[in-house]
């Protein structure tokens, strides 16, 4: 597994219709592997004060178009990618760790339900994804909740950071490795974990 980060000029016109278009974000994280017929996880999040693209995928991905387009091609490159499958080793039963997660709990549905708002009804549901996702949860804080537009339809998305202890190893490296939750084209169910609060450097 690889991870893989982009930063996205938000001042750009090319990036503001990206991240208004789940879509065609979709479309360009698949055109960063040859073929276009790959369907990694991959998530937007804020660290520091830079707006990044995260992907998680079994091959390397070239973004080099995509950094063209939304990046910035002044810095080159604008992305890194790490061997992720050296922290899944190092997760074995017992060992806690940080971990921010983008998931959704709902999936698509055609109405927006306020009741999945509530902080409380995502964490029961997270603990219980734990408890055949190889973790328990130990801490566990809603960062961000909504309701997406997607069409005549709309997507959950819940953001989490918080801490965990691993109870399954091949369990959890399956859960992280393929996804946790619904709508995972949508830029949902990335999990990243790290023995401080975030992987990345600001």
């Amino acid at each position: 597994m690889f991870l893989t980060r982009m930063a996205l000029d938000v001042n750009r016109s090319d990036t503001q219709a990206l991240l208004a278009d789940p879509g065609r974000m979709q479309r360009e994280v698949r055109a960063a592997f040859a073929g276009g017929n790959m369907q990694p996880l991959f998530r937007l999040e804020m660290i520091g004060s830079r707006q990044w693209l995260e992907v998680l995928s079994r091959l390397r991905p070239s973004l080099y178009a995509a950094h063209e387009r939304y990046g910035y091609p002044g810095v080159f490159p604008s992305w890194e990618t790490f061997d992720y499958d050296e922290t899944l080793e190092e997760a074995e039963v017992g060992t806690t760790w940080n971990f921010q997660l983008s998931a959704s709990p709902a999936g698509i549905r055609p109405e927006a339900d306020p009741a999945w708002l509530e902080p409380r009804r995502l964490n029961r549901w997270l603990a219980d994804r734990g408890a055949s996702d190889g973790f328990e949860l130990k801490e566990a804080a809603v960062t961000e909740v909504r309701w997406v537009p997607l069409g005549d339809a709309f997507l959950l998305v819940a953001h989490w950071d918080g801490v965990l202890t691993v109870t399954d190893q091949d369990a959890f490296a399956w859960a992280v490795s393929s996804g946790i939750g619904g709508g995972r084209e949508n830029g949902v169910g990335l999990m990243t974990i790290a023995r401080n609060h975030t992987f990345w450097e600001d």
